[in-house]
C-alpha cells in the first residue's frame, strides 16, 4: 500500500471517520493497516502502518495510553484509528493534546463499520490507484517509444520529454551547467554536485528527485533529473526515467555524432576553406557542401567566429568541448546554426528567418551559455565570439567572414575583453582604422584643443567625462554609472564642455566628430604602446 493519511481518509467508509488530532501529520505514508489487541504491539510496528483499535488495551490508563502513542510514534506508525462505543465513548483530552504535539494522526473510526470492512475498501483503493498509474506509466512509454522512432524532432527535445513524462525534468550537463529546467529545480539543482554515474533518489520539497545519468558507450552527456510529486518510490516509474534517460543520450549523441562525423568535418573544413581563401567559387561550395548532405543557406544569416583566447594558451581539447557544445546543445536550437571548424577556431552560420539581425540576442546568448568557460580561462584559453552583421545573400560568406575576423582584430588592439562581440559596435574603428597617423593626430588636437589647454582641469575631469559620454553613445545615465558620479554631474560637465568645444550633443554632426576623435585617440594609444 502507497497510500497518505490524508488520501485514506478520502476513502469510503474511513471517509466517515473524524481526524480529531494530529492534522499536521496527514502526509505520514501508511503501508499496511493493522488491528492493536495485544499490549505489546508497540513492539511489533512496522514503519508505515496505521493501527485501528477498540481501545481495550488503553482504556485503563490515560498515563499507559499516551506512553503506547509515543512510542508508536517513535515507531513510525502512520495513525491510530480508535472505535468507540464499545470501552471509549469519548477519547480522552490528553490523549488528543499528545496527539497533536506529536503531529500523530488520531482518528474516530465510525462505529456502523467493522475493521474489515474499512481495510477492504483501503486495499481495494490501492488497487485502484496502482492499477491507473501503471496505466499511465504504459501510455507514458508508448508515447517515450515513439518519440525515440522520430527521426525529425523539431523544437526544444527537452520540452517534449518533459510533457511525455508529466513531471518537470531538468537537464544537467557533463560539466555541471544547466542544459534546461522545467522550473522546479530553481537555484538549487545542482545541490551535492558532482554526483555518481548511477542512478539516485533524493527528497525534494514535498516529493523527490529521481536522478539519472545520461550515457551511451563511454560517452557522458550529463544528468536528468525528474521531479515526481511524491516521495514514493514506483519500480515501473524509475524504470520509465532510465529509459527516458537512454533515449535521450541517444538523441544527443546521434545529433552530435551527425554534425563531428569525423569523414564528414574533414571535408566541411576543406571546402569551407578552400572557399574562404579564394581557391573555390560559390557554385562549387554549395554543390560539395550538398553531396556531404549539409545546406549552408536557408535565407538569411549571420557569421560567429568562436576563437580561443588568449591563442598562445589554446586547447584543442578546449576547442573540441565547444564544438560540441554549439553542436548537440538542444538550446542552441533557439538558434538553427551550422558549425565547421577552421583554422582560427570555430566558424557557425546562425539562420537569421526574419531577416533581422540578431546579434545583440546571439551576443547575450552566447555570453549567458560559455560564461562559466571564461571562468576556466587558466585551463585552454577562454571562448571569444566575433560576430558578423547580417547577411542576405550567400556571396555575402566570405564578407561575413572577414568582418568576424576584423571584429577580434580591433578588439585585441583596444584591449576589449568583451566574451562576444559584434562587429557593428566596432565598425566606425574599422572604416577609419587606416587614415595617416599625422591626419589622425592634427584633427584630434584640432577639435579637442580648448580641453587639451585647459589649466583648471590638471586631472583631465572634463576629458575623462566626455570619454565616457561618447563610449556610452550619448546617454548621461550610462555615463554617470561609468564614472561613479550623479547623472546632473555629468550634464553640467557636458554644459561646460559644449561651451569650450563650441558643440551641440544634439546634433549628429558634432556627435560623430567626437566618435571620430576617440576612435582616432585609440589609433593613437595603440600606436604608442606597441
Amino acid at each position: 500500500m502507497q497510500l497518505t493519511v490524508q488520501e485514506a481518509l478520502a476513502v469510503y467508509p474511513l471517509s466517515e471517520a473524524r481526524l480529531v488530532a494530529g492534522a499536521r501529520g496527514t502526509s505520514r505514508l501508511m503501508k499496511s493497516v493493522n488491528v492493536m489487541d495485544a499490549p505489546d504491539i508497540a513492539d511489533w510496528i512496522k514503519s508505515g502502518e496505521m493501527l485501528f483499535t477498540t481501545a481495550f488495551i488503553m482504556k485503563d490508563s490515560e498515563e499507559e495510553a499516551i506512553k503506547l502513542m509515543r512510542k508508536l510514534n517513535e515507531r513510525g506508525c502512520a495513525g491510530l484509528g480508535v472505535k468507540l462505543g464499545r470501552f471509549w465513548e469519548v477519547i480522552p483530552q490528553a490523549i488528543i493534546d499528545e496527539a497533536d504535539r506529536l503531529q500523530f494522526p488520531l482518528l474516530e473510526l465510525p462505529f456502523q463499520f467493522t475493521f474489515s470492512d474499512q481495510m477492504n475498501a483501503l486495499f481495494q483503493a490501492e488497487h485502484e490507484r496502482s492499477t491507473k498509474l501503471l496505466q499511465s506509466v504504459l501510455h507514458k512509454q508508448k508515447r517515450l517509444m515513439q518519440f525515440a522512432l522520430n527521426q525529425d524532432q523539431q523544437g526544444n527535445v527537452f520540452a517534449v520529454l518533459e510533457d511525455i513524462l508529466k513531471y518537470p525534468i531538468a537537464i544537467i550537463g557533463s560539466r555541471g551547467h544547466i542544459l534546461y529546467n522545467g522550473g522546479e529545480g530553481g537555484d538549487n539543482v545542482l545541490q551535492g554536485w558532482p554526483w555518481k554515474m548511477s542512478p539516485t533518489r533524493v527528497k525534494w520539497n514535498l516529493g523527490s528527485c529521481y536522478r539519472v545519468p545520461i550515457m551511451k558507450r563511454s560517452e557522458q552527456y550529463g544528468f536528468l533529473l525528474v521531479f515526481t510529486d511524491s516521495s514514493m518510490p514506483l519500480k515501473e516509474e524509475e524504470e520509465l526515467f532510465q529509459q527516458a534517460a537512454e533515449v535521450l543520450a541517444f538523441h544527443m549523441d546521434t545529433t552530435y555524432r551527425e554534425h563531428v562525423n569525423p569523414g564528414v568535418q574533414d571535408k566541411m573544413r576543406t571546402l569551407i576553406t578552400q572557399y574562404l581563401s579564394k581557391r573555390m567559387s560559390l557554385d562549387d561550395l554549395t554543390e560539395g557542401t550538398g553531396r556531404l548532405g549539409v545546406q549552408l543557406f536557408t535565407g538569411p544569416y549571420q557569421c560567429v567566429l568562436t576563437t580561443l583566447e588568449p591563442q598562445a594558451f589554446s586547447s584543442e581539447k578546449r576547442l573540441a568541448q565547444i564544438h560540441q557544445e554549439l553542436q548537440y546543445n538542444p538550446l542552441m536550437q533557439l538558434f538553427p546554426s551550422q558549425h565547421f571548424r577552421i583554422e582560427e577556431g570555430i566558424l557557425s552560420i546562425y539562420a537569421c528567418p526574419s531577416q533581422r539581425d540578431y546579434g545583440e540576442e546571439l551576443s547575450t546568448f552566447l555570453m549567458n551559455r560559455f560564461e562559466d568557460m571564461e571562468s576556466l580561462s587558466h585551463d585552454g584559453g577562454s571562448p571569444r565570439f566575433w560576430i558578423s552583421k547580417i547577411k542576405t545573400e550567400p556571396s555575402s560568406l566570405r564578407e561575413a567572414y572577414q568582418e568576424t575576423l576584423e571584429t577580434r582584430k580591433l578588439a585585441k588592439r583596444f584591449g576589449m575583453t568583451h566574451i562576444a562581440l559584434q562587429f557593428q559596435t566596432l565598425e566606425f574603428a574599422y572604416v577609419f582604422q587606416h587614415v595617416p597617423e599625422n591626419i589622425m593626430e592634427t584633427y584630434c588636437h584640432k577639435i579637442l584643443e580648448p580641453l587639451l589647454i585647459k589649466d583648471s582641469d590638471p586631472n583631465q575631469v572634463l576629458m575623462n567625462t566626455l570619454e565616457a559620454f561618447v563610449e556610452n553613445d550619448g546617454l548621461i545615465n550610462e555615463a554617470a554609472k561609468q564614472l561613479y558620479v550623479h547623472r546632473n554631474t555629468v550634464t553640467y560637465r557636458m554644459d561646460k564642455i559644449g561651451g569650450l568645444l563650441q558643440m551641440d550633443f544634439k546634433k549628429t554632426n558634432d556627435l560623430l566628430k567626437l566618435k571620430m576623435v576617440f576612435t582616432f585617440r585609440k589609433f593613437l594609444k595603440d600606436k604608442q604602446q606597441s
